[in-house]
């Protein structure tokens, strides 16, 4: 049992990769579409490339899209709508108020013979009208004529009539006129105003009746319109794709997915599909393995790739189910740039490689989105480099816009041998996806927070010598700045040679020193007056005070809160060796006496990467070049040797990832370097 803790914890960063991987798998399969997908592709227009394709099974000829809708549309012209026939709105009480009403206005109080002669006739042809129908305007009648059938709904019976048998509003104002034409002027005048107020609309659409009976007649459509019986001929090899046999087709596909679908069926798709997610991702676990060990070794970095694709994969399943039309608006490419800009180019486009493969598989048309993507993704790369400027990924963007119209009008060309079908629709998803690249710059200010890392970008920005902690190191310890900036140089030239990070180094370096703002005059670069405080210091205090620069700088950067992959520059610079200065004149005040080295040593860690221990190279070269009098070619050349040969001996560059071949070029170059800043001229043979 005790083993297999102990085992635990030695693998314990290896086991939690494969179990994030694990994780991304398992997310990639649970959100990915469980439907088997048609493996031939077909266009209409366009010859058949496959082999001759049989009928495998009975299957139905689905009508189209267009037939359908044809076909309701059919139905919905002859369907006759419900209209009920409201008896009780018109009423008695109605009529006999409102002619009650109508009389006094005309006649005044008085009732004759003449009024009841009056109300008969007004009562008669407001029978006639009511019994008859006046029929409510609905949206439903629009464009029909009087022939056209309604059912009229009267109590319990339902009658199918001709729309004109009913009145509308218009037609029962003209019968009423016509009828009362005969009378007086002042007689017409009255009958006219008791009929037009009391008529009232009593045939009204049934909403409810009329969508049910539309829903189901709708419901006994057919979807299919003929038969295709196993191992029929379905197209041959060269044939063209007619409209008749691209509908074969699609009803093939549908089918064969739907038979798929079933539950026996639906285990193979699922396992099918496990093993071909599963193959993608382990071949990207085993790239970063094989070629990409030092980001493999970063558990940051292993979350960056696997958190920046599965959030492009969930996102795009998404539009994929919910909005498929939107599905070229995505900025696939945004994968590529955020990788290459924490990590580096290849690991950026193997990665994509593998997510468009993935998406691949349920796209639309997957050859072409592949293509398209893969074109597009590769095009960011190789236009973003590093992403060290904000114009890198304007560039960029462009680029892969240009690229997709090239594949987008190629494709058209290729397949249709025409632009006649050439879309502005699809111009503007392209453009929309190219203009979202643009996201990259708040995402990948995101990770930066969130996982600690930094861009170019950041760099640069740090490095700027005006930001407040630089300008606040130049005013205070004034040559401490100017040693920074030579290092900043020196550690930038020789990690460009090795292919290094030069500017991590480059703005490490500028920062190493910072602690030094806090006792500036104990340091001699600071010294100008030749007063030097550490006179009327014990050699233990002065030690304590120059050892005590470094934590000083850590408090100061932690304060400022610089990235710790700047801080690593300020704890490391100096490793683990003794202030030999003082170290050396405390044995020589006590001869005889043991000295405790703790007292004289810095107290680390050592550098760990080549960036940080060619800026302690550099450091004590170029704090070392300054103490030499009269420097010439020979005197840089054994300075720089006897340093690094001393930091070797010392085994202060042991756990940094830097050869032997690699530090020579390192001296190299900051020897040369060394040589123009002093304005030595290489002596010359005699």
């Amino acid at each position: 049992m005790n083993n297999i803790f102990s085992k635990l914890q030695q693998y314990y960063y290896e086991i939690l990769k494969v179990i994030l991987f694990l994780i991304a798998i398992s997310i990639v399969v649970w959100i990915s579409p469980k439907e088997s997908f048609f493996r031939y592709e077909f266009q209409l227009g366009k010859p058949w490339s496959h082999n001759d394709l049989i009928a495998p099974f009975d299957f139905p000829i689905l009508k189209t899209e267009k037939q359908m809708e044809e076909e309701r549309k059919q139905i919905m012209n002859n369907f006759a709508p419900y209209f009920r026939y409201h008896e009780e709105l018109a009423g008695k009480d109605n009529f006999d108020k409102t002619f009650s009403t109508q009389w006094i206005l005309y006649f005044g109080n008085t009732r004759n013979q003449d009024s009841l002669k009056l109300a008969n006739v007004a009562r008669r042809i407001y029978d006639e009208v009511e019994k008859k129908g006046v029929i409510t305007y609905n949206p439903v009648l629009e464009g029909k004529a009087s022939t056209a059938k309604i059912n009229l709904i009267k109590g319990n019976e339902v009658t199918k009539i001709d729309l004109g048998k009913l009145f509308t509003v218009r037609t029962a104002h003209d019968y009423i006129q016509k009828k009362i034409g005969k009378y007086g002027s002042e007689d017409s005048l009255f009958l006219n105003s008791v009929l037009t107020q009391s008529l009232v609309q009593n045939v009204i659409y049934d909403e409810k009746r009329s969508k049910a009976e539309i829903d189901e007649i709708l419901s006994h459509i057919m979807n299919v319109q003929g038969l295709v019986q196993k191992g029929e001929l379905i197209i041959s090899k060269g044939e063209v794709v007619t409209p008749e046999k691209y509908q074969i087709l699609t009803s093939l596909k549908s089918e064969y997915e739907q038979e798929m679908g079933i539950s026996e069926s639906r285990k193979t798709v699922i396992s099918g599909m496990v093993l071909l997610i599963t193959l993608l991702f382990v071949i990207e676990f085993l790239f970063l393995i094989l070629y990409k060990r030092q980001f493999y070794d970063s558990l940051k970095d292993v979350l960056i790739i696997l958190l920046t694709q599965l959030l492009l994969i969930v996102v795009t399943h998404f539009i994929f189910d919910k909005f498929p039309e939107w599905s070229y608006i995505i900025p696939y490419a945004i994968l590529p740039i955020v990788l290459v800009a924490f990590l580096d180019a290849g690991i950026a486009i193997i990665v994509h490689l593998i997510t468009v493969l993935v998406l691949g598989f349920y796209a639309p048309n997957s050859f072409v989105f592949f293509y398209t993507q893969f074109a597009a993704g590769l095009m960011a790369v190789f236009t973003v480099q590093k992403l060290s400027k904000r114009s890198d990924l304007f560039r960029s963007s462009i680029a892969v816009f240009m690229t997709y119209m090239i594949v987008y009008v190629s494709m058209l060309l290729l397949q249709e041998g025409t632009l006649d079908h050439f879309s502005w629709d699809m111009t503007l998803y392209l453009g929309s996806s190219s203009i979202l690249l643009l996201l990259s710059f708040p995402i990948i200010f995101i990770y930066e927070k969130l996982f600690g890392v930094l861009t170019n970008l950041s760099l640069l920005e740090l490095s700027n010598t005006n930001n407040l902690l630089l300008r606040e190191l130049s005013i205070k310890a004034p040559g401490t700045f100017q040693h920074s900036l030579q290092v900043s140089n020196l550690a930038s030239d020789a990690l460009h040679a090795i292919g290094g990070d030069a500017l991590l180094a480059r703005t490490g370096a500028l920062y190493h020193d910072i602690g030094k703002m806090e006792n500036p005059l104990y340091f001699i670069e600071n010294q100008s007056s030749g007063y030097n405080p550490h006179d009327e210091l014990t050699y233990d205090e002065s030690a304590r005070i120059i050892i005590g620069h470094v934590i000083k700088g850590i408090e100061m950067a932690r304060k400022a809160r610089l990235p710790e992959a700047i801080i690593d520059f300020i704890r490391t610079h100096h490793g683990t060796r003794r202030v030999e200065y003082f170290y050396r004149l405390e044995k020589k005040t006590n001869p005889g006496m043991e000295v405790d080295q703790s007292e004289f040593l810095y107290h680390g860690p050592i550098p760990f990467s080549r960036e940080t221990a060619v800026v302690m190279i550099a450091d004590s070269v170029e704090a070392a070049s300054r103490s030499i009098n009269e420097p010439d070619e020979q005197k840089i050349n054994d300075l720089v040797d006897n340093i690094v040969e001393s930091l070797m001996s010392d085994n202060q560059l042991i756990n940094a990832d830097i050869s032997l071949k690699e530090i020579n070029v390192v001296k190299k170059v900051i020897k040369k370097r060394l040589l123009n800043i002093h304005h030595v001229r290489i002596a010359y043979p005699d």
